[in-house]
């Protein structure tokens, strides 16, 4: 078959396709065609090595969309979906034309998703939901702070804050990224090269504060975000792309009864994630969220050029469509 098959990590612009023999699904474990995978960050990270468990020789990739081709006869022709922080990393992952995977990691995709928005959504929306609702507990009638809301994990969160009936205070870099909050489901925008968020947030919140942040950053927004949280406020952190290492006033930490929590979805495996898929199939489903936004499909033979958009930051979910393959080959 063919696959994004790595032996050794190094640049994006080193990747490229191999044929590599088909997997055999164990007695345990079902095998998926493939329709399509996303490209994320994590996977760029995969690539030239930050991972310190990943395994080699893999093939790379964390989200997919497909069909089940062997396993149980209930589960044979399922329409499925999936992701997970092994993929790619300690197993073989989904850029490839088939994958195998555990049955209890089956998760039946939602029927108004195309292959390629369910192969986008996997990354984004488990964390955004992981992040909401299984650890802060997002409440209607919350005010959420949601970081990198022009990000793909940014975009879910603003969805599924919507969705749970909380208000949204958007977070971006400058002035270019306002065109994605124009949704209807964001109340107020903040930016960070203008340093506003606390005056905004206090400002929508009538000076009580933030109820839940995402801070999808690390350091470099943690003090303003700390500032922005108003009593008994949450702050998730996910990432620490902009800086690891944060001062915090103790003082006020306790005296707000702020709550500080991690999440690091790298750590769910897939069948951990689609359970987590499961409880957001119906949000899709229901039309109370939408599928993201396809920035660039990509055959495997452009593997390079896909993963060099999403290495450079470019706006816009990146898939790998496995038909767009077959009409190269």
């Amino acid at each position: 078959m063919k696959a994004i098959y790595i032996r050794q990590h190094g640049p994006p612009s080193d990747l490229k396709v191999s044929d590599i023999p088909k997997p055999t699904p164990g007695p345990d474990e079902v095998l998926v065609k493939v329709e399509a995978a996303g490209i994320n960050p994590s996977d760029v990270g995969s690539a030239v090595g930050r991972f310190p468990d990943s395994v080699l020789p893999r093939v790379l990739g964390r989200d997919f969309a497909g069909r089940v081709m062997e396993g149980p006869a209930s589960l044979v022709g399922r329409q499925v979906w999936g992701t997970g922080g092994d993929l790619g990393v300690t197993r073989d992952g989904t850029q490839a034309e088939y994958v195998v995977i555990p049955q209890q990691a089956i998760a039946v995709r939602p029927k108004n998703l195309t292959a390629e928005q369910a192969a986008a959504a996997g990354v984004p929306f488990v964390t955004a939901y992981s992040a909401l609702v299984n650890l802060a507990k997002v409440k209607a009638g919350e005010w959420i702070i949601v970081s990198g809301a022009a990000g793909g994990v940014g975009q879910a969160a603003i969805q599924i804050a919507h969705a749970k009936g909380a208000k949204v205070i958007a977070l971006i870099k400058d002035a270019s990224q306002r065109g994605p909050m124009n949704s209807g489901k964001v109340q107020a925008i903040a930016q960070s090269d203008r340093n506003d968020l606390e005056s905004v947030t206090q400002q929508v919140t009538n000076g009580k504060g933030a109820d839940v942040a995402l801070n999808g950053v690390g350091s470099g927004i943690f003090q303003a975000i700390q500032g922005a949280l108003g009593i008994g406020g949450r702050q998730v952190v996910y990432s620490v792309a902009g800086g690891k290492e944060a001062t915090i006033d103790i003082l006020s930490f306790y005296k707000h009864q702020n709550i500080l929590l991690g999440l690091d979805t790298q750590k769910f495996d897939v069948t951990q994630c689609a359970a987590i898929l499961n409880q957001i199939a119906p949000l899709f489903e229901s039309g109370a969220i939408e599928a993201p936004k396809i920035g660039e499909r990509y055959a495997l033979v452009d593997v390079a050029k896909a993963y060099q958009r999403v290495a450079s930051g470019v706006g816009g979910k990146v898939v790998l469509l496995m038909a767009l393959q077959e009409a190269v080959a």
